[in-house]
């Protein structure tokens, strides 16, 4: 997956959570729930290479779709929610 493809999951998760005070455990679960729903574009699978290529780019995450919420924090919501994305069980 290219950087261009990573970066447009990444931003528009990151647009849906911009609003939101913390990236807690149940805004995690409602970004799963709206992948597993097709609310974001790409499936688990899809949306899952997309946060790991995102988590080993070395750059700001949060470049494009400003949040007020820190580098750190956004790396461990995503950690977190790729983990939610692979225990969840598969909506076909």
């Amino acid at each position: 997956m290219g950087t261009d493809s990573w970066k447009g999951h990444v931003n528009g998760i990151l647009y849906g959570v911009q609003f939101d005070r913390s990236l807690d455990d149940a805004v995690v679960t409602r970004v799963a729930d709206g992948v597993a729903a097709g609310l974001y574009p790409g499936d688990r699978a899809e949306t899952r290479d997309a946060l790991d290529q995102a988590l080993l780019y070395a750059g700001p995450l949060n470049d494009q779709a400003e949040t007020h919420h820190s580098e750190d924090d956004i790396r461990a919501f995503f950690r977190r929610l790729s983990t939610a994305l692979a225990t969840s069980p598969s909506q076909s």
